[in-house]
């Protein structure tokens, strides 16, 4: 099944992969599994000469996602998008028996993790640069399906309340308010360009560092699920995420991201349904993924929005 999970491979399997695939450039390097990563397996390479690489295998047989990556990190280069730097992959299977990727290891760790330890001043250092990397990244033009933007995101947005009726977070006078007020607005979707989105900019794709200044952005990381999308899609998805968490960055980030008008028509319509997409799409996301508090949060969420458009 292309669905199957995959065993994960040895570390004397992952350190011959790793000299094979770099010519020996990571020929006697150390291996050690990385347990932070969830939708591969993880290991972090130590070269000889002490550089640190992220050794990343597909978990799924299915090595759609991944193969993409190679394609779309080079793009992230060419934009000077901050993320780690791809080194080495084998696709192919030619010299392990799943897809994998060596990417430069990033020192620091994930917005998440960092809590509440961000001040006000640090939120805005990180919310300015933040910006500058998804201005970077929304610059690039990445289509990737022949449908239109409106064709794919009608479908999405259907789907998605179809699934919050049968895990029973909306009723039917909710489903037609939640209807009539995207039908309301559909018509903006229409020649929407595609851009390329990372689609999961959640804090825990953030890599910060703590320095003598405070805390400081690295880069963005997982762009496996990078699509040509809507950017203001990402920019729903911080605002649900990032900027409820840490609401001093929203300023800094909107002032360094700029203006959205190269990004289509009619920009409120589209934010205002992406607002009320977001929690939709993660309820079903969450539920699948057994992640029940985030799942309860989403549930929170689409509840306050159907009561403050009551």
């Amino acid at each position: 099944m292309l669905g199957a999970l995959t065993v994960p491979p040895a570390e004397d399997e992952v350190a011959r992969a790793a000299a094979r695939v770099s010519d020996g450039a990571l020929g006697h390097a150390t291996v050690t599994r990385w347990p932070r990563a969830h939708d591969h397996h993880a290991y972090l390479l130590t070269a000889r000469d002490g550089r640190e690489y992220l050794f990343k295998a597909a978990r799924m047989r299915h090595p759609g996602r991944m193969r993409r990556y190679v394609h779309v990190a080079a793009m992230l280069r060419e934009h000077a998008v901050a993320h780690p730097m791809l080194r080495w992959y084998d696709m192919d299977k030619d010299t392990l028996s799943v897809p994998y990727l060596i990417q430069d290891f990033l020192h620091g760790q994930d917005l998440g993790s960092a809590g509440t330890e961000l001040s006000f001043t640090d939120q805005h250092r990180v919310g300015t640069k933040l910006a500058a990397a998804f201005r970077a990244l929304h610059q690039i033009d990445y289509v990737d399906t022949p449908t239109s933007w409106a064709t794919e995101f009608d479908d999405r947005f259907r789907t998605r309340v179809a699934e919050c009726v049968v895990l029973d977070a909306i009723d039917r006078p909710a489903v037609e308010r939640i209807v009539a007020y995207y039908d309301a607005r559909r018509e903006a979707l229409e020649d929407v360009p595609r851009r390329l989105s990372h689609d999961d900019p959640s804090p825990a794709n953030i890599i910060v560092e703590r320095g003598g200044e405070g805390w400081q952005f690295v880069a963005l990381v997982d762009f496996e699920r990078a699509r040509g999308r809507d950017p203001l899609i990402d920019l729903a998805k911080l605002r649900a995420t990032t900027f409820a968490a840490w609401p001093a960055m929203a300023a800094p980030f909107n002032a360094a991201y700029a203006a959205l008008e190269p990004y289509g028509p009619d920009l409120r319509a589209r934010a205002e349904l992406y607002d009320l997409y977001v929690p939709l799409a993660a309820i079903a996301h969450f539920r699948e993924n057994e992640l029940p508090e985030r799942e309860a949060a989403a549930r929170a969420a689409l509840r306050a929005w159907l009561d403050r458009e009551a």
